[in-house]
């Protein structure tokens, strides 16, 4: 999980994006105040900042499967400076 969500930081999204819930099907109490807590905190985060953005994070124009503008080119630069 750490790992993910440092990679999704690297794309310009918070970490906290990311949740795993582990609950048993027997425990409908404990999911229903978890879905809750989830919805509470979605909304707190408000819309991903990556919502303006086409499917796979294609610009509007921008070439299909990896082309140019496919990711948006702070997020790149910000990638290429925390691998050195």
């Amino acid at each position: 999980m750490e790992q993910t969500r440092k990679l999704l930081e690297r794309v310009g999204l918070p970490g906290q994006r990311l949740q795993m819930i582990n609950i048993s099907s027997a425990m409908a109490g404990q999911f229903a105040f978890a879905a809750a807590e989830l919805t509470a905190e979605v909304q707190r985060l408000g819309p991903s900042p990556l919502r303006s953005l086409r499917p796979f994070g294609r610009p509007k124009g921008a070439a299909a499967k990896g082309g140019p503008g496919s990711l948006p080119a702070e997020v790149v630069e910000q990638a290429q400076a925390a691998d050195g």
